[in-house]
Protein backbone atom coordinates (compact mmCIF):
# COMPACT_ATOMS: atom_id res chain seq x y z
CA UNK A 1 0.00 0.00 0.00
CA UNK A 2 2.96 2.33 0.48
CA UNK A 3 3.49 2.44 -3.29
CA UNK A 4 -0.20 3.16 -3.83
CA UNK A 5 -0.17 6.01 -1.29
CA UNK A 6 3.12 7.58 -2.44
CA UNK A 7 2.54 10.93 -4.22
CA UNK A 8 5.64 10.25 -6.35
CA UNK A 9 4.54 6.87 -7.74
CA UNK A 10 2.11 7.10 -10.66
CA UNK A 11 2.51 3.68 -12.28
CA UNK A 12 3.01 0.28 -10.65
CA UNK A 13 4.07 -2.77 -12.68
CA UNK A 14 4.15 -6.16 -10.99
CA UNK A 15 5.94 -8.97 -12.83
CA UNK A 16 5.28 -12.05 -10.79
CA UNK A 17 5.03 -15.79 -10.51
CA UNK A 18 1.60 -17.34 -10.01
CA UNK A 19 -0.20 -17.27 -6.68
CA UNK A 20 1.65 -14.46 -4.92
CA UNK A 21 -1.49 -12.51 -3.94
CA UNK A 22 -2.06 -10.01 -6.77
CA UNK A 23 -5.84 -10.49 -6.61
CA UNK A 24 -5.73 -9.84 -2.86
CA UNK A 25 -3.69 -6.70 -3.55
CA UNK A 26 -6.34 -5.44 -5.99
CA UNK A 27 -9.14 -6.21 -3.53
CA UNK A 28 -7.50 -4.47 -0.56
CA UNK A 29 -6.43 -1.52 -2.72
CA UNK A 30 -9.98 -1.01 -3.99
CA UNK A 31 -11.36 -1.29 -0.45
CA UNK A 32 -8.89 1.32 0.81
CA UNK A 33 -9.57 3.70 -2.10
CA UNK A 34 -13.38 3.48 -1.74
CA UNK A 35 -13.05 4.13 1.99
CA UNK A 36 -10.34 6.81 2.00
CA UNK A 37 -9.78 8.42 -1.42
CA UNK A 38 -12.71 7.61 -3.73
CA UNK A 39 -12.61 8.06 -7.48
CA UNK A 40 -13.55 6.20 -10.64
CA UNK A 41 -11.97 2.73 -10.61
CA UNK A 42 -11.54 0.31 -13.52
CA UNK A 43 -10.38 -3.30 -13.26
CA UNK A 44 -9.40 -4.92 -16.57
CA UNK A 45 -9.37 -8.67 -17.01
CA UNK A 46 -8.32 -10.60 -20.11
CA UNK A 47 -11.67 -11.99 -21.31
CA UNK A 48 -15.34 -11.44 -20.51
CA UNK A 49 -15.42 -14.73 -18.63
CA UNK A 50 -12.41 -13.69 -16.54
CA UNK A 51 -14.03 -10.32 -15.79
CA UNK A 52 -17.32 -11.84 -14.65
CA UNK A 53 -15.52 -14.44 -12.53
CA UNK A 54 -13.33 -11.80 -10.87
CA UNK A 55 -16.31 -9.50 -10.30
CA UNK A 56 -18.20 -12.28 -8.51
CA UNK A 57 -15.54 -14.28 -6.70
CA UNK A 58 -13.00 -11.58 -5.88
CA UNK A 59 -13.98 -7.91 -5.82
CA UNK A 60 -17.65 -8.78 -5.28
CA UNK A 61 -16.81 -10.21 -1.85
CA UNK A 62 -15.23 -6.89 -0.85
CA UNK A 63 -18.43 -4.99 -1.64
CA UNK A 64 -20.63 -7.63 -0.01
CA UNK A 65 -18.69 -8.29 3.20
CA UNK A 66 -16.46 -5.28 4.02
CA UNK A 67 -18.51 -2.95 6.23
CA UNK A 68 -16.53 0.23 5.47
CA UNK A 69 -17.01 -0.36 1.73
CA UNK A 70 -20.66 -1.41 2.05
CA UNK A 71 -21.46 1.82 3.84
CA UNK A 72 -20.22 3.83 0.83
CA UNK A 73 -22.40 2.10 -1.78
CA UNK A 74 -24.86 4.36 -3.54
CA UNK A 75 -26.77 3.82 -6.80
CA UNK A 76 -25.89 1.18 -9.39
CA UNK A 77 -24.92 -2.21 -7.97
CA UNK A 78 -24.47 -4.99 -10.53
CA UNK A 79 -21.82 -7.71 -10.62
CA UNK A 80 -19.49 -5.75 -12.95
CA UNK A 81 -20.54 -2.15 -12.15
CA UNK A 82 -20.92 -0.52 -8.76
CA UNK A 83 -21.44 3.07 -7.63
CA UNK A 84 -20.30 4.56 -4.33
CA UNK A 85 -19.92 8.01 -2.86
CA UNK A 86 -17.24 9.76 -4.91
CA UNK A 87 -16.91 7.33 -7.80
CA UNK A 88 -17.75 4.19 -9.73
CA UNK A 89 -16.21 0.75 -10.16
CA UNK A 90 -16.30 -1.13 -13.46
CA UNK A 91 -14.87 -4.57 -14.22
CA UNK A 92 -14.22 -4.85 -17.98
CA UNK A 93 -12.36 -7.11 -20.40
CA UNK A 94 -9.41 -6.36 -22.69
CA UNK A 95 -10.81 -8.21 -25.70
CA UNK A 96 -13.43 -5.50 -26.34
CA UNK A 97 -12.44 -1.98 -27.38
CA UNK A 98 -15.85 -0.70 -26.22
CA UNK A 99 -14.70 -1.36 -22.63
CA UNK A 100 -12.55 1.76 -22.86
CA UNK A 101 -15.01 4.24 -24.37
CA UNK A 102 -16.78 7.18 -22.69
CA UNK A 103 -15.17 6.70 -19.27
CA UNK A 104 -12.75 8.72 -17.16
CA UNK A 105 -10.66 6.69 -14.75
CA UNK A 106 -8.55 7.77 -11.79
CA UNK A 107 -7.50 4.31 -10.60
CA UNK A 108 -6.72 1.64 -13.20
CA UNK A 109 -5.94 -1.98 -12.33
CA UNK A 110 -5.00 -4.37 -15.16
CA UNK A 111 -4.64 -8.09 -14.52
CA UNK A 112 -2.77 -10.75 -16.57
CA UNK A 113 -1.79 -8.24 -19.26
CA UNK A 114 0.53 -10.76 -20.96
CA UNK A 115 -2.60 -12.37 -22.37
CA UNK A 116 -4.08 -9.16 -23.77
CA UNK A 117 -4.56 -8.90 -27.56
CA UNK A 118 -2.07 -6.79 -29.53
CA UNK A 119 -4.76 -5.02 -31.55
CA UNK A 120 -8.23 -5.17 -30.04
CA UNK A 121 -11.01 -4.63 -32.60
CA UNK A 122 -8.39 -2.97 -34.85
CA UNK A 123 -8.26 0.02 -32.48
CA UNK A 124 -4.82 -0.60 -30.99
CA UNK A 125 -3.20 -2.06 -27.90
CA UNK A 126 -5.71 -2.57 -25.10
CA UNK A 127 -3.18 -1.43 -22.48
CA UNK A 128 -2.74 1.91 -24.24
CA UNK A 129 -6.50 2.26 -24.74
CA UNK A 130 -7.08 1.76 -21.02
CA UNK A 131 -4.32 4.15 -19.90
CA UNK A 132 -5.72 6.83 -22.24
CA UNK A 133 -8.84 6.92 -20.04
CA UNK A 134 -6.71 8.21 -17.12
CA UNK A 135 -5.08 11.15 -18.91
CA UNK A 136 -7.38 13.82 -17.46
CA UNK A 137 -6.59 12.77 -13.86
CA UNK A 138 -3.63 14.57 -12.32
CA UNK A 139 -3.34 12.15 -9.37
CA UNK A 140 -3.99 8.94 -11.29
CA UNK A 141 -2.71 5.50 -10.33
CA UNK A 142 -2.03 2.85 -12.96
CA UNK A 143 -1.38 -0.72 -11.82
CA UNK A 144 -0.38 -3.50 -14.24
CA UNK A 145 0.27 -7.06 -13.15
CA UNK A 146 0.80 -10.41 -14.81
CA UNK A 147 2.62 -13.68 -14.91
CA UNK A 148 5.12 -13.45 -17.82
CA UNK A 149 4.78 -15.54 -20.95
CA UNK A 150 6.91 -16.08 -24.06
CA UNK A 151 10.15 -14.12 -24.40
CA UNK A 152 10.16 -11.42 -27.04
CA UNK A 153 6.41 -10.81 -27.02
CA UNK A 154 5.72 -10.72 -23.28
CA UNK A 155 3.82 -7.55 -22.37
CA UNK A 156 4.52 -7.55 -18.63
CA UNK A 157 8.25 -7.91 -19.24
CA UNK A 158 8.12 -5.03 -21.71
CA UNK A 159 6.33 -2.84 -19.17
CA UNK A 160 8.60 -3.90 -16.29
CA UNK A 161 11.74 -2.96 -18.22
CA UNK A 162 10.34 0.56 -18.60
CA UNK A 163 10.18 0.97 -14.82
CA UNK A 164 12.82 1.43 -12.11
CA UNK A 165 12.92 -2.39 -11.70
CA UNK A 166 12.58 -3.18 -8.00
CA UNK A 167 13.42 -6.47 -6.33
CA UNK A 168 12.97 -7.66 -2.77
CA UNK A 169 16.31 -7.78 -0.96
CA UNK A 170 16.34 -10.03 2.11
CA UNK A 171 19.04 -10.40 4.81
CA UNK A 172 21.13 -13.55 4.97
CA UNK A 173 20.37 -15.37 8.27
CA UNK A 174 24.11 -15.89 8.80
CA UNK A 175 25.82 -12.62 7.82
CA UNK A 176 22.84 -10.23 7.44
CA UNK A 177 23.94 -9.23 3.92
CA UNK A 178 20.88 -8.20 1.91
CA UNK A 179 20.45 -9.82 -1.47
CA UNK A 180 17.94 -11.05 -4.01
CA UNK A 181 16.94 -14.69 -4.10
CA UNK A 182 18.04 -15.74 -7.59
CA UNK A 183 17.56 -19.04 -9.35
CA UNK A 184 21.26 -19.04 -10.29
CA UNK A 185 22.12 -19.24 -6.57
CA UNK A 186 19.67 -22.09 -5.93
CA UNK A 187 21.18 -25.49 -5.07
CA UNK A 188 19.70 -28.95 -4.61
CA UNK A 189 20.50 -32.63 -5.00
CA UNK A 190 18.32 -34.64 -7.42
CA UNK A 191 18.54 -37.46 -4.89
CA UNK A 192 17.39 -35.36 -1.94
CA UNK A 193 15.17 -32.36 -2.70
CA UNK A 194 14.77 -31.72 1.02
CA UNK A 195 18.27 -30.29 1.04
CA UNK A 196 17.31 -27.50 -1.40
CA UNK A 197 18.71 -24.13 -0.41
CA UNK A 198 20.07 -20.83 -1.67
CA UNK A 199 23.73 -19.88 -1.30
CA UNK A 200 24.49 -16.47 0.19
CA UNK A 201 26.51 -14.45 -2.33
CA UNK A 202 28.44 -12.83 0.53
CA UNK A 203 29.29 -15.59 3.03
CA UNK A 204 28.33 -18.73 1.04
CA UNK A 205 26.09 -19.84 3.90
CA UNK A 206 23.04 -22.02 3.30
CA UNK A 207 19.70 -20.20 3.17
CA UNK A 208 17.08 -22.87 3.88
CA UNK A 209 13.30 -23.06 3.96
CA UNK A 210 12.97 -22.35 7.68
CA UNK A 211 14.87 -19.07 7.22
CA UNK A 212 12.44 -17.63 4.67
CA UNK A 213 9.71 -16.18 6.88
CA UNK A 214 11.98 -13.98 9.00
CA UNK A 215 14.06 -12.99 5.96
CA UNK A 216 11.04 -11.82 3.99
CA UNK A 217 9.67 -9.97 7.01
CA UNK A 218 12.97 -8.06 7.23
CA UNK A 219 13.26 -7.56 3.47
CA UNK A 220 13.21 -4.25 1.64
CA UNK A 221 12.36 -3.29 -1.93
CA UNK A 222 15.15 -1.66 -3.93
CA UNK A 223 14.97 -0.02 -7.35
CA UNK A 224 17.91 -1.24 -9.45
CA UNK A 225 17.79 0.73 -12.72
CA UNK A 226 20.51 3.30 -13.26
CA UNK A 227 19.28 6.87 -13.61
CA UNK A 228 20.41 10.46 -14.03
CA UNK A 229 19.57 13.23 -11.57
CA UNK A 230 21.20 16.57 -10.74
CA UNK A 231 23.46 16.07 -13.77
CA UNK A 232 24.94 12.85 -12.37
CA UNK A 233 24.54 9.35 -13.80
CA UNK A 234 23.90 7.11 -10.80
CA UNK A 235 23.58 3.50 -9.74
CA UNK A 236 21.01 3.27 -6.91
CA UNK A 237 22.65 3.21 -3.47
CA UNK A 238 19.96 4.76 -1.23
CA UNK A 239 16.22 4.08 -1.16
CA UNK A 240 13.14 5.42 0.62
CA UNK A 241 10.62 3.25 2.45
CA UNK A 242 8.80 2.35 -0.79
CA UNK A 243 11.99 1.26 -2.58
CA UNK A 244 12.38 4.36 -4.78
CA UNK A 245 16.02 5.21 -5.56
CA UNK A 246 17.20 8.49 -4.02
CA UNK A 247 19.56 10.92 -5.72
CA UNK A 248 23.00 11.11 -4.10
CA UNK A 249 22.88 14.94 -4.32
CA UNK A 250 19.35 16.21 -3.70
CA UNK A 251 18.14 13.21 -1.69
CA UNK A 252 14.85 13.09 -3.61
CA UNK A 253 13.59 10.18 -5.75
CA UNK A 254 15.74 10.43 -8.87
CA UNK A 255 14.44 7.90 -11.40
CA UNK A 256 11.39 9.85 -12.58
CA UNK A 257 9.53 9.98 -15.89
CA UNK A 258 8.88 12.98 -18.11
CA UNK A 259 6.16 14.23 -15.71
CA UNK A 260 8.38 14.01 -12.65
CA UNK A 261 6.54 10.89 -11.47
CA UNK A 262 7.89 7.40 -10.77
CA UNK A 263 7.11 4.29 -12.79
CA UNK A 264 7.69 1.64 -10.12
CA UNK A 265 8.29 -1.96 -11.19
CA UNK A 266 8.21 -4.90 -8.75
CA UNK A 267 9.35 -8.46 -9.41
CA UNK A 268 8.47 -11.27 -7.04
CA UNK A 269 8.59 -15.05 -7.42
CA UNK A 270 7.54 -18.14 -5.55
CA UNK A 271 10.83 -18.56 -3.65
CA UNK A 272 9.69 -15.69 -1.40
CA UNK A 273 6.30 -17.30 -0.79
CA UNK A 274 5.74 -18.79 2.66
CA UNK A 275 3.56 -21.62 1.42
CA UNK A 276 4.12 -25.40 1.82
CA UNK A 277 3.41 -25.96 -1.87
CA UNK A 278 6.08 -23.47 -2.91
CA UNK A 279 8.71 -24.52 -0.39
CA UNK A 280 12.29 -24.79 -1.58
CA UNK A 281 12.15 -28.62 -1.82
CA UNK A 282 8.96 -28.30 -3.93
CA UNK A 283 10.62 -25.76 -6.21
CA UNK A 284 13.65 -28.05 -6.55
CA UNK A 285 11.49 -31.01 -7.54
CA UNK A 286 9.63 -28.99 -10.20
CA UNK A 287 12.85 -27.44 -11.51
CA UNK A 288 14.48 -30.85 -11.85
CA UNK A 289 11.50 -32.19 -13.84
CA UNK A 290 11.43 -29.07 -16.02
CA UNK A 291 15.08 -29.50 -16.98
CA UNK A 292 14.15 -32.76 -18.69
CA UNK A 293 11.23 -31.34 -20.67
CA UNK A 294 11.33 -27.93 -22.44
CA UNK A 295 7.53 -27.71 -22.28
CA UNK A 296 7.64 -27.99 -18.52
CA UNK A 297 10.48 -25.48 -18.38
CA UNK A 298 8.25 -22.87 -20.06
CA UNK A 299 5.64 -23.37 -17.34
CA UNK A 300 8.20 -23.43 -14.54
CA UNK A 301 9.96 -20.22 -15.59
CA UNK A 302 6.68 -18.37 -16.16
CA UNK A 303 4.63 -19.51 -13.17
CA UNK A 304 7.31 -20.25 -10.56
CA UNK A 305 10.20 -17.88 -11.35
CA UNK A 306 8.02 -15.15 -12.85
CA UNK A 307 10.17 -14.41 -15.89
CA UNK A 308 9.59 -14.59 -19.64
CA UNK A 309 10.90 -17.68 -21.39
CA UNK A 310 11.37 -18.97 -24.91
CA UNK A 311 12.51 -22.38 -26.11
CA UNK A 312 14.06 -20.66 -29.12
CA UNK A 313 16.32 -18.66 -26.86
CA UNK A 314 17.43 -21.76 -24.97
CA UNK A 315 18.23 -23.73 -28.11
CA UNK A 316 21.14 -21.45 -28.95
CA UNK A 317 21.94 -20.05 -25.52
CA UNK A 318 25.67 -19.34 -25.42
CA UNK A 319 27.83 -20.84 -22.71
CA UNK A 320 29.09 -18.43 -20.09
CA UNK A 321 32.20 -16.55 -21.27
CA UNK A 322 34.09 -17.69 -18.18
CA UNK A 323 33.51 -21.33 -19.13
CA UNK A 324 34.94 -20.70 -22.60
CA UNK A 325 37.89 -18.90 -21.03
CA UNK A 326 38.58 -21.89 -18.78
CA UNK A 327 38.50 -24.16 -21.84
CA UNK A 328 41.62 -22.58 -23.38
CA UNK A 329 44.44 -24.92 -24.34
CA UNK A 330 48.22 -24.75 -24.32
CA UNK A 331 49.30 -24.37 -27.93
CA UNK A 332 51.29 -21.59 -29.65
CA UNK A 333 49.71 -21.04 -33.06
CA UNK A 334 51.99 -18.15 -34.03
CA UNK A 335 54.98 -20.47 -33.62
CA UNK A 336 53.62 -23.72 -35.03
CA UNK A 337 50.17 -24.79 -36.20
CA UNK A 338 48.57 -28.07 -35.11
CA UNK A 339 49.35 -30.95 -37.46
CA UNK A 340 45.67 -31.36 -38.43
CA UNK A 341 45.52 -27.91 -40.09
CA UNK A 342 44.49 -27.80 -43.75
CA UNK A 343 44.40 -24.03 -44.26
CA UNK A 344 44.33 -20.64 -42.57
CA UNK A 345 41.38 -18.30 -43.03
CA UNK A 346 41.08 -14.64 -42.02
CA UNK A 347 38.14 -12.39 -41.22
CA UNK A 348 38.08 -8.60 -41.08
CA UNK A 349 35.58 -6.26 -39.45
CA UNK A 350 35.57 -2.62 -40.60
CA UNK A 351 35.14 0.05 -37.92
CA UNK A 352 35.22 3.86 -38.22
CA UNK A 353 38.76 4.13 -36.91
CA UNK A 354 40.29 0.70 -37.41
CA UNK A 355 40.22 -2.80 -38.83
CA UNK A 356 39.67 -5.74 -36.48
CA UNK A 357 41.05 -8.99 -37.89
CA UNK A 358 41.16 -12.63 -36.85
CA UNK A 359 43.20 -15.60 -38.06
CA UNK A 360 41.71 -19.10 -37.88
CA UNK A 361 43.28 -22.49 -38.64
CA UNK A 362 40.90 -25.05 -40.12
CA UNK A 363 41.26 -28.81 -39.89
CA UNK A 364 39.24 -31.86 -40.79
CA UNK A 365 35.44 -31.86 -40.39
CA UNK A 366 35.29 -28.17 -39.55
CA UNK A 367 37.53 -28.29 -36.47
CA UNK A 368 39.08 -24.84 -35.92
CA UNK A 369 41.87 -23.29 -33.92
CA UNK A 370 41.90 -19.60 -33.08
CA UNK A 371 45.32 -18.21 -34.04
CA UNK A 372 45.30 -14.48 -33.42
CA UNK A 373 42.99 -11.51 -32.94
CA UNK A 374 44.25 -8.00 -33.54
CA UNK A 375 43.49 -4.43 -34.56
CA UNK A 376 44.93 -2.01 -37.11
CA UNK A 377 44.17 1.53 -36.05
CA UNK A 378 43.63 4.29 -38.58
CA UNK A 379 41.06 5.51 -41.09
CA UNK A 380 40.00 2.46 -43.16
CA UNK A 381 39.90 4.69 -46.25
CA UNK A 382 43.56 5.72 -45.88
CA UNK A 383 45.97 3.84 -48.12
CA UNK A 384 48.46 3.44 -45.27
CA UNK A 385 45.87 1.73 -43.06
CA UNK A 386 44.87 -0.56 -45.91
CA UNK A 387 48.50 -1.44 -46.63
CA UNK A 388 49.01 -2.30 -42.96
CA UNK A 389 46.05 -4.66 -43.20
CA UNK A 390 47.46 -6.36 -46.29
CA UNK A 391 50.79 -6.81 -44.51
CA UNK A 392 49.00 -8.56 -41.66
CA UNK A 393 47.09 -10.77 -44.10
CA UNK A 394 50.43 -11.71 -45.69
CA UNK A 395 51.60 -13.22 -42.38
CA UNK A 396 53.22 -16.62 -42.87
CA UNK A 397 52.43 -19.49 -40.53
CA UNK A 398 54.59 -22.51 -39.79
CA UNK A 399 53.17 -26.00 -40.09
CA UNK A 400 54.16 -28.79 -37.73
CA UNK A 401 56.52 -30.20 -40.40
CA UNK A 402 58.30 -26.85 -40.87
CA UNK A 403 56.65 -25.76 -44.12
CA UNK A 404 54.93 -22.38 -44.26
CA UNK A 405 51.47 -21.39 -45.44
CA UNK A 406 49.68 -18.09 -45.84
CA UNK A 407 46.08 -16.98 -45.53
CA UNK A 408 44.18 -19.03 -48.10
CA UNK A 409 41.16 -16.68 -48.15
CA UNK A 410 39.70 -13.79 -46.16
CA UNK A 411 36.19 -12.46 -45.64
CA UNK A 412 35.88 -8.71 -45.12
CA UNK A 413 32.78 -6.99 -43.81
CA UNK A 414 32.20 -3.96 -46.03
CA UNK A 415 28.82 -3.00 -44.63
CA UNK A 416 28.20 0.32 -42.92
CA UNK A 417 31.10 2.74 -42.77
CA UNK A 418 32.77 3.55 -46.11
CA UNK A 419 30.85 0.82 -47.94
CA UNK A 420 31.91 1.81 -51.46
CA UNK A 421 35.50 2.61 -50.44
CA UNK A 422 35.90 -0.83 -48.87
CA UNK A 423 34.60 -2.50 -52.03
CA UNK A 424 37.14 -0.51 -54.05
CA UNK A 425 39.82 -1.74 -51.65
CA UNK A 426 38.71 -5.38 -52.06
CA UNK A 427 38.40 -5.22 -55.86
CA UNK A 428 42.09 -5.92 -56.73
CA UNK A 429 42.13 -8.87 -54.31
CA UNK A 430 38.94 -10.62 -55.48
CA UNK A 431 39.29 -14.36 -55.07
CA UNK A 432 41.50 -13.87 -52.04
CA UNK A 433 39.49 -11.30 -50.08
CA UNK A 434 35.73 -11.84 -50.30
CA UNK A 435 33.60 -8.73 -49.71
CA UNK A 436 30.55 -9.48 -47.57
CA UNK A 437 27.73 -7.66 -45.84
CA UNK A 438 25.34 -8.96 -43.21
CA UNK A 439 21.60 -9.09 -43.65
CA UNK A 440 19.07 -10.05 -41.03
CA UNK A 441 15.62 -8.90 -42.11
CA UNK A 442 12.52 -10.86 -41.17
CA UNK A 443 11.84 -12.06 -44.71
CA UNK A 444 15.15 -13.84 -45.19
CA UNK A 445 16.49 -14.82 -41.76
CA UNK A 446 14.67 -18.16 -41.68
CA UNK A 447 16.04 -19.32 -45.03
CA UNK A 448 18.51 -22.22 -44.68
CA UNK A 449 21.03 -20.66 -47.07
CA UNK A 450 24.00 -18.82 -45.59
CA UNK A 451 24.47 -16.71 -48.74
CA UNK A 452 21.39 -14.68 -49.64
CA UNK A 453 22.54 -12.68 -52.66
CA UNK A 454 25.51 -12.30 -54.98
CA UNK A 455 26.05 -8.97 -56.73
CA UNK A 456 28.72 -6.88 -58.40
CA UNK A 457 28.95 -3.20 -57.52
CA UNK A 458 28.86 -1.35 -60.89
CA UNK A 459 31.20 1.46 -59.85
CA UNK A 460 33.61 -0.34 -57.53
CA UNK A 461 33.57 -3.34 -59.90
CA UNK A 462 33.74 -5.65 -56.95
CA UNK A 463 31.62 -8.71 -56.24
CA UNK A 464 30.00 -8.96 -52.83
CA UNK A 465 27.70 -11.35 -51.02
CA UNK A 466 24.93 -10.74 -48.51
CA UNK A 467 25.03 -13.17 -45.61
CA UNK A 468 22.19 -14.67 -43.59
CA UNK A 469 23.60 -13.53 -40.25
CA UNK A 470 20.72 -14.94 -38.23
CA UNK A 471 21.39 -18.51 -39.31
CA UNK A 472 25.15 -18.00 -39.12
CA UNK A 473 24.85 -16.76 -35.54
CA UNK A 474 22.77 -19.81 -34.68
CA UNK A 475 25.59 -21.92 -36.10
CA UNK A 476 28.21 -19.91 -34.17
CA UNK A 477 26.35 -20.53 -30.89
CA UNK A 478 26.20 -24.25 -31.66
CA UNK A 479 29.95 -24.26 -32.32
CA UNK A 480 30.79 -22.46 -29.09
CA UNK A 481 28.49 -24.77 -27.10
CA UNK A 482 30.24 -27.82 -28.55
CA UNK A 483 32.37 -29.21 -25.71
CA UNK A 484 33.83 -32.28 -27.43
CA UNK A 485 37.06 -31.78 -29.44
CA UNK A 486 36.78 -32.98 -33.00
CA UNK A 487 34.09 -32.16 -35.53
CA UNK A 488 33.06 -28.47 -35.42
CA UNK A 489 34.96 -27.82 -32.19
CA UNK A 490 36.72 -24.46 -31.75
CA UNK A 491 40.03 -24.37 -29.85
CA UNK A 492 41.39 -21.24 -28.15
CA UNK A 493 45.00 -20.82 -26.98
CA UNK A 494 46.22 -19.68 -23.59
CA UNK A 495 47.81 -16.27 -24.19
CA UNK A 496 47.25 -12.57 -23.46
CA UNK A 497 45.23 -11.98 -26.63
CA UNK A 498 42.53 -14.46 -25.73
CA UNK A 499 41.72 -13.02 -22.30
CA UNK A 500 38.44 -12.63 -20.41
CA UNK A 501 37.58 -9.45 -22.32
CA UNK A 502 37.90 -11.34 -25.60
CA UNK A 503 35.48 -14.03 -24.44
CA UNK A 504 33.05 -11.41 -23.14
CA UNK A 505 32.99 -9.91 -26.63
CA UNK A 506 32.77 -13.39 -28.17
CA UNK A 507 29.56 -14.06 -26.18
CA UNK A 508 28.25 -10.47 -26.40
CA UNK A 509 24.93 -11.36 -28.03
CA UNK A 510 21.94 -13.44 -27.06
CA UNK A 511 18.88 -14.72 -28.85
CA UNK A 512 15.80 -12.73 -27.85
CA UNK A 513 12.14 -13.19 -28.61
CA UNK A 514 10.39 -16.06 -30.26
CA UNK A 515 8.54 -16.98 -33.41
CA UNK A 516 8.95 -14.42 -36.19
CA UNK A 517 10.24 -11.87 -33.65
CA UNK A 518 13.30 -13.88 -32.66
CA UNK A 519 16.59 -12.07 -33.21
CA UNK A 520 20.18 -11.91 -32.03
CA UNK A 521 20.95 -8.75 -30.07
CA UNK A 522 23.63 -7.45 -27.72
CA UNK A 523 23.28 -8.30 -24.07
CA UNK A 524 22.57 -5.40 -21.68
CA UNK A 525 25.66 -3.25 -21.01
CA UNK A 526 27.65 -5.10 -23.69
CA UNK A 527 29.08 -2.62 -26.21
CA UNK A 528 31.73 -4.65 -28.06
CA UNK A 529 31.10 -7.80 -30.11
CA UNK A 530 33.81 -7.86 -32.80
CA UNK A 531 35.14 -11.40 -32.04
CA UNK A 532 31.57 -12.70 -32.28
CA UNK A 533 31.12 -11.09 -35.70
CA UNK A 534 34.50 -12.35 -36.87
CA UNK A 535 33.53 -15.89 -35.87
CA UNK A 536 30.29 -15.55 -37.84
CA UNK A 537 32.26 -14.46 -40.93
CA UNK A 538 34.70 -17.35 -40.75
CA UNK A 539 31.88 -19.86 -40.49
CA UNK A 540 30.44 -18.45 -43.70
CA UNK A 541 33.86 -18.51 -45.38
CA UNK A 542 34.49 -22.09 -44.31
CA UNK A 543 31.06 -23.12 -45.55
CA UNK A 544 31.59 -21.33 -48.87
CA UNK A 545 35.00 -22.93 -49.47
CA UNK A 546 34.25 -26.27 -47.88
CA UNK A 547 34.63 -28.41 -51.04
CA UNK A 548 38.18 -27.11 -51.54
CA UNK A 549 39.04 -27.44 -47.84
CA UNK A 550 37.73 -31.01 -47.69
CA UNK A 551 39.89 -31.98 -50.68
CA UNK A 552 43.00 -30.71 -48.91
CA UNK A 553 45.04 -32.70 -46.41
CA UNK A 554 47.77 -32.06 -43.84
CA UNK A 555 50.22 -33.33 -46.47
CA UNK A 556 48.83 -30.99 -49.12
CA UNK A 557 47.37 -28.01 -47.27
CA UNK A 558 45.89 -24.97 -48.98
CA UNK A 559 47.90 -21.77 -49.13
CA UNK A 560 51.46 -23.15 -49.28
CA UNK A 561 53.80 -20.23 -49.78
CA UNK A 562 54.62 -19.76 -53.49
CA UNK A 563 54.41 -16.90 -56.03
CA UNK A 564 50.65 -17.45 -56.44
CA UNK A 565 49.85 -17.71 -52.75
CA UNK A 566 47.37 -14.84 -52.84
CA UNK A 567 45.34 -16.04 -55.80
CA UNK A 568 42.64 -18.67 -55.82
CA UNK A 569 42.31 -20.43 -59.15
CA UNK A 570 39.37 -19.50 -61.33
CA UNK A 571 37.61 -22.83 -60.93
CA UNK A 572 37.00 -22.12 -57.22
CA UNK A 573 34.62 -19.25 -58.00
CA UNK A 574 31.70 -20.38 -60.10
CA UNK A 575 30.61 -17.87 -62.71
CA UNK A 576 27.03 -19.12 -62.57
CA UNK A 577 26.42 -18.46 -58.87
CA UNK A 578 23.52 -20.07 -57.02
CA UNK A 579 22.40 -20.26 -53.42
CA UNK A 580 21.84 -24.00 -53.40
CA UNK A 581 25.40 -25.24 -53.50
CA UNK A 582 26.48 -28.28 -51.54
CA UNK A 583 27.78 -26.36 -48.54
CA UNK A 584 24.30 -25.18 -47.58
CA UNK A 585 23.32 -28.77 -46.76
CA UNK A 586 22.59 -28.83 -43.01
CA UNK A 587 22.61 -32.59 -42.99
CA UNK A 588 26.34 -32.68 -43.63
CA UNK A 589 27.11 -30.20 -40.87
Amino acid sequence: MLALESPYIEKIVLSKSARVGYAIFINTSVAWLVSNDPGNIMIVQNTQGDAEKFATKEIGKVFNHCSSVMSKLYGKNTSTEKSFFGGDLSVVWATSASSFRMVTIKYLFMDEISGYPDNVDKEGDSIDLAITRTESEGQRKIVLGSTPKEAGTCKITREFLRTDQRYLYVPCPHCDFKQRLKLENFRYSPKNYKDAHFVCIHCSGKIEEHHKFNMVEAGEWRATREFECCGVHQTPERWDETGSALCCKCGEPGDTNERGKIDAGFHIWSAYNDNPNTSLPSIAAEYDKAKKDPRKMQTFMNTKVGVEYSDASRAHKLNNFEELYKRREYYSPMESLPEQVRCVLATIDTQKNRFDYHFWAVGERGEMWAIHYGKIHGDPEDVSTQQNLIRELETEFTLSDGRTIGVFAAAMDCNGHAWKAMLEFCAPYQGWIFAIRGEGNAKTKFKPEFTLTYKVHPEARCEYRSLNVHQLKNRAAERLNNEMPGKNFIHFPVNDVFDLVYFQMLTAEELKGSGSNVKWDKKPDQKRNEPWDLLVYVLWLYDFLRPEIQDASPQEPLGLIDPNAHKITDDIIETDYGDYYETSDYGDY
